[in-house]
């Protein structure tokens, strides 16, 4: 967890020394000033909407089960949201499979791969969307590689997650391999035994969560939900820029969210701080935007997403009563 920290650290310091360097901090503080409130009236309630939609594809994710609610999944999206802003290496993730799997008495390893397969659908639908915007708009051979290497990525796996859970070897595997350990002397033997044991057993927990692959019904109204969801992030993200009066067309709320999603793929400090900036310079530096006003822009979008999430998942989280220092022992086992 360490070496990753100081990964996450050098990165963000490398992203914040390129963003500030030669930047035009009076063209930063005005652009700031700029911003006008009158997209704010469309802009919450938009972005509240995915949240809640999210709690809609969650439940066909989990096959429609009766036990769940959309609403309820929606809370609990919104609170592992939260916390994936101000906790490292996606905490707010495992929250969401722990709090879940406590509540509904579902296995938490089951929760979390259903939590993996709605990030994959994530990672599909916003690939989708940079290839749109780059095929329409901007042909540049260094994002149109980027574009086809994160679907290679996204598509590749769900193709390989439903690989593993329709061919399922695991057990086979773990068969032939409490073998050979059997084959060792006893003070090895016996704990690598219980331990291939509990990894095999996590694993086929794991595996329960990409259930929903096989019922074709419920795949197509997650990835379905997926789009208007990301549709609706798109359009979001353009009222934002739009409120900055720099005469952009919806093109940019493409590029914004397509670069700024895979950004926070990167190791990066709380708050994503680093490469959410870099991407969003990126973004609109396709439009020709300068880097100081992009800077005031990703600023803006960021403060107003993290304002919306904290309100909202601080209350829910209050809700919950989970402490995270159970949470922490989950991980931990």
């Amino acid at each position: 967890m360490k070496k990753r920290k100081i990964v996450a650290l050098i990165i963000t310091i490398a992203l914040l020394g390129i963003i500030f360097y030669k930047i035009n901090w009076h063209e930063l503080i005005s652009t700031f000033k700029d911003f006008n409130f009158k997209n704010m009236i469309y802009i919450v309630p938009l972005y509240v909407l995915t949240l809640y939609l999210r709690g809609i594809r969650w439940k066909a994710l989990l096959l429609n089960n009766p036990k769940y609610s959309s609403l309820h999944l929606g809370e609990v999206f919104t609170v592992g949201s939260m916390l994936n802003i101000f906790l490292p290496a996606r905490a707010g993730d495992v929250y969401r499979a722990y709090y879940l799997g406590s509540v509904k008495e579902e296995k938490k390893m089951k929760v979390f791969g259903s939590i993996i397969l709605e990030r994959t659908l994530d990672g599909i639908c916003v690939f989708l969307i940079l290839l749109a915007a780059v095929l329409m708009y901007f042909r540049e051979q260094w994002i149109l590689n980027l574009a086809y290497g994160i679907g290679t990525l996204f598509i590749g796996s769900l193709l390989v997650f439903y690989l593993i859970f329709k061919f399922n070897k695991i057990d086979l595997i773990c068969k032939k391999s409490t073998g050979l350990a059997e084959k060792l002397p006893s003070k090895i033997s016996q704990p690598l035994k219980s331990f291939i044991i509990k990894i095999c057993s996590y694993i086929n927990s794991f595996m329960e969560g990409f259930e929903v692959l096989d019922n074709f019904k419920c795949t197509i109204i997650a990835f379905l939900t997926s789009l208007i969801i990301w549709g609706i992030e798109c359009y979001v993200a353009y009222l934002i820029v739009d409120s900055f009066d720099l005469g952009l067309r919806f093109a940019a709320g493409l590029f914004v969210i397509s670069l700024i999603s895979f950004s926070t793929m990167l190791p990066s400090t709380s708050v994503f701080l680093g490469p959410y900036q870099y991407a969003y310079i990126l973004a609109l530096g396709i439009f020709h935007i300068q880097k100081s006003t992009a800077l005031a822009v990703s600023t803006v979008h960021q403060a107003i997403l993290m304002l919306m999430l904290t309100a909202i998942g601080g209350f829910y989280l209050m809700k919950f009563n989970i402490s995270l220092n159970e949470m922490k022992s989950f991980v931990d086992n």
